[in-house]
């Protein structure tokens, strides 16, 4: 009897060890999720630092890129730094919403992003069209939110 009480209580420690790591599990992964949204928004907003520092800091470019946001005729020279200038938007815009539909970028984040991005889509007639041209570079899921994007105009 007093085996099967020893035994009875060395089994109820275990179970309340086994439930006490679970639980220190869970806020383990929760701490993760949270530093690595924190990453993700830090790297998205370093990108996009980035490509406005390089239209702020370059009159010369910023003149190209109101040209292509205005779809005015240009050198084909020209043509070739907006299409990679594009290229590389849309490309960043296509990994932050992969980050967000993984669940690694917070919601509140993408959803300000999302209507920011909305907004450069419309204004930039340059850019749509570039889109247009190049959607088999992108995710289908990329181009069914552009899509959706610019028929909500």
């Amino acid at each position: 009897m007093n085996s099967e009480k020893l035994n009875n209580w060395l089994t109820l420690g275990a179970n309340i060890g086994v439930l006490a790591g679970i639980v220190f599990l869970v806020y383990e992964l929760q701490q993760n999720t949270l530093a690595t949204q924190l990453d993700v928004a830090s790297n998205f907003q370093n990108s996009f630092t980035e490509i406005e520092m390089l239209i702020a800091g370059d009159p010369e470019f910023s003149e190209l890129l109101i040209k292509g946001r205005e779809s005015q005729d240009i050198s084909p020279a020209d043509q070739l730094r907006l299409s990679v200038f594009y290229s590389n938007v849309l490309r960043q815009w296509q990994f932050v919403h992969f980050q967000y539909l993984s669940n690694a970028l917070d919601e509140e984040i993408w959803d300000g992003q999302r209507a920011y991005f909305d907004q450069v889509l419309d204004d930039d007639l340059g850019l749509f069209e570039h889109w247009k041209m190049s959607k088999d570079h992108y995710s289908l899921r990329f181009n069914d939110l552009l899509q959706s994007m610019t028929t909500e105009h």
